[in-house]
């Protein structure tokens, strides 16, 4: 099952996410992060359930996704969990093997880095999760992973090491890697560009960040 979640950043453009990642609504479920539930009108989708601390939404907000039938979770102002993990430990709960966050840059700089190492969590190993936005994906991928990237020819490729060094190969790029150290704090890895329809990344040792350009980059 497939789930979508709207973070509290900044809407995405819905334009530019039909033309970079076509098909991104063909979701199950939607769950909105307390202020995302602004996002998902605007960008055409259903809502089913909001999730947070509900500090970011007005009284009437809250009073019409009742009445619209949205299932709200609320949980108090003090709390471990930022509303975004809660929202993604929801999606998890509810079975989904597949998730995207949208919504999660713009807005406090704390929260989109708190939500870009969301991906590392311990449950999303139940999930394929990915952080989207207009123009880029993103994903974590750990030691022993093979991933595979297919798409249109010059698409941008990143490789961001995480938590320490990474050793990966990649294939299918124009500056290939075979068994090579990425450092942790470098941006060697940023910025490939695609020369085959499909890219092959593994990695070898170690944890990092894949992020793609959409194919009409």
């Amino acid at each position: 099952m497939r789930a979508l979640i709207l973070a509290g950043g900044d809407q995405p453009d819905p334009a530019l996410l039909d033309a970079h990642w076509p098909g991104w609504r063909d979701v199950a479920l939607v769950i909105a992060a307390d202020g995302g539930a602004r996002h998902a009108a605007p960008l055409g989708l259903p809502l089913h359930q909001v999730v947070g601390d509900f500090d970011s939404l007005r009284p009437s907000e809250i009073n019409e996704l009742a009445l619209a039938g949205v299932q709200l979770s609320r949980f108090p102002t003090s709390k471990d969990a930022t509303d975004t993990e809660l929202a993604l430990i929801s999606a998890l709960d509810a079975g989904a093997s597949e998730i995207i966050l949208l919504g999660s840059w713009g807005g406090r700089s704390d929260h989109a880095i708190g939500t870009l190492t969301l991906l590392a969590h311990p449950r999303c190993r139940e999930a394929r999760v990915m952080l989207m936005d207009a123009v880029t994906r993103t994903r974590l991928a750990r030691s022993g992973d093979v991933i595979r990237l297919t798409g249109v020819l010059g698409r941008v490729i990143s490789l961001t090491p995480w938590a320490g060094d990474a050793v990966v190969s990649i294939s299918g790029v124009r500056w290939a890697l075979d068994h090579e150290r990425l450092s942790a704090g470098s941006t060697r890895g940023m910025s490939n560009m695609a020369t085959s329809g499909e890219s092959i990344i593994t990695v070898h040792d170690g944890a990092l960040f894949i992020s793609e350009g959409g194919a009409a980059a």
